[in-house]
């Protein structure tokens, strides 16, 4: 019922892990950690911008 402070977990889904039946808080999965591709990304780019390369706006 609405207001209720019993939740039917079934339609509840996780923000971390996308599955049904718990909460991000609750999610028992560990946090992915940003790839490797990420951090090589943002690495060229911190490198481009000490030698004054102009980059694009993204």
């Amino acid at each position: 019922t609405v207001g209720s402070t019993v939740v039917q977990k079934s339609g509840i889904q996780c923000y971390n892990c996308k599955e049904y039946r718990h909460v991000a808080r609750e999610c028992q999965k560990l946090k992915k950690a940003k790839d490797a591709a990420y951090h090589r990304e943002k690495m060229l780019l911190c490198k481009q911008e000490e030698a004054g390369i102009q980059l694009n706006a993204e």
